[in-house]
């Protein structure tokens, strides 16, 4: 038997398979209150976030070369292996990786190309005139391309992925830079200035197609305030799904003696309203910390100190927030669908022991690598969805 395995009873429930530490069995009984990432836990985001990925990488691709990539491109293992570093919690990050790596990794004479258009892009240019500049110049390119290069290259990305680390997108400007000079030096900032500086929607290319894309035209101006450039299609949110049933909630309520739940996301709160609907209400407000209160919190703090500071995921600030709003507790189970909710609960763990941590993986576009990482991080419960948490507690409550 594996040995991760040992460590770990497990249970069974139609074919899957859900796991408890073995010294973790007596904490898990106590626990009385939840707080859940929302995306990938609450709904179901491979058709949404994930298919937005793929969407926003391709299209700006598309419009630096002319050349109609392929919508398969973007495979769920390599955004799962963005994931698995514990450092891109934010999509846009992981397209911001994606895009600089294939940018970067182009054919000689095709890069020879962006590097004149792309050092002469005001940074005062919005998103959609960026690309109209590097679209223009940049004529006739898509010949150099072929579907054999882009293979090998998408190859040469499962293993860069692979080779990141949780600081990020900080990882991947250091892997990419390291034998970088010169001409190809400024290229590589050029290309990061007008894709990502600022990194905001209405700034950058990337933030800005990428909710566009992800919101579809309504929800974006609603969101934002702003008319789209980009695209007026269906937003790709219609494409998630609510997961966690009014029944596992019930359960929940009657297991903590009161509906005693949070949410920790690195969502907008109206993106989730729209997602989730009614179901939010079941949700204490005072426990739910989304995007939004999370830049407010960093606003305040540059306004007062004069600091930038990064409060977002995997930062502890959003769970220790949610979780002042369910005080008072005996324990609170932290459930996210990545290594980085695994790191972010680890971490609030040294401020307060009574922090537990579940990961589920059924909603996983690379399910069973995901199942594997949680096992060998040592997550307290590994179950396929929310919709297991009641059931594997009511068990161990029978066992005591």
């Amino acid at each position: 038997m594996n040995r991760t395995f040992e460590n770990y009873v497990r249970f069974e429930f139609d074919g899957e398979e859900a796991y408890v530490r073995k010294d973790r069995v007596n904490l898990l009984r106590d626990i009385n209150a939840a707080i859940f990432d929302c995306d990938g836990v609450l709904i179901d985001i491979r058709g949404s976030y994930d298919r937005a990925i793929t969407e926003t990488v391709t299209y700006i691709l598309e419009r630096f070369t002319g050349y109609p990539f392929s919508r398969a491109l973007i495979t769920d293992e390599i955004i799962f292996l963005f994931r698995k570093s514990g450092g891109f919690n934010n999509d846009w990050d992981t397209c911001y990786g994606i895009l600089m790596f294939l940018l970067c990794n182009l054919p000689k004479d095709l890069q020879e190309i962006f590097q004149t258009s792309v050092k002469n892009i005001d940074i005062k240019m919005t998103p959609l005139k960026r690309l109209l500049a590097i679209e223009n110049a940049s004529k006739g390119v898509k010949k150099i391309l072929s579907e054999t290069i882009i293979n090998e290259m998408i190859k040469k990305l499962k293993a860069f992925a692979d080779s990141l680390d949780k600081s990020g997108v900080f990882s991947v400007d250091r892997n990419l830079q390291n034998d970088l000079y010169g001409s190809k030096k400024d290229y590589y900032e050029d290309l990061k200035r007008i894709l990502y500086d600022p990194p905001q929607v209405g700034g950058g290319v990337i933030p800005t197609v990428f909710e566009e894309v992800f919101c579809g035209s309504e929800l974006f101006k609603e969101v934002y305030g702003m008319e789209p450039a980009f695209y007026n299609k269906r937003g790709l949110i219609d494409n998630g799904h609510v997961i966690i049933r009014l029944e596992t909630l019930n359960r929940l309520s009657s297991i903590f003696g009161k509906a005693n739940f949070g949410i920790a996301s690195g969502s907008r709160l109206k993106t989730a309203k729209y997602a989730l609907g009614d179901i939010l209400s079941y949700f204490k407000s005072d426990a739910s910390v989304f995007l939004d209160d999370v830049e407010r919190e960093e606003g305040r703090i540059m306004r007062i100190s004069g600091h930038t500071v990064n409060l977002k995921k995997p930062n502890v600030y959003s769970l220790l927030k949610a979780a002042k709003g369910l005080m008072p507790f005996k324990g609170v189970l932290c459930v996210g669908d990545s290594i980085e909710d695994a790191l972010m609960a680890e971490e609030a763990r040294k401020e307060d022991a009574r922090f537990m941590f579940a990961g589920v993986y059924r909603y996983s576009g690379f399910r069973d690598a995901l199942l594997q990482s949680f096992l060998k991080t040592g997550a307290d419960m590994v179950l396929p969805s929310v919709n297991e948490i009641p059931l594997v507690l009511e068990e161990l409550k029978g066992r005591s």
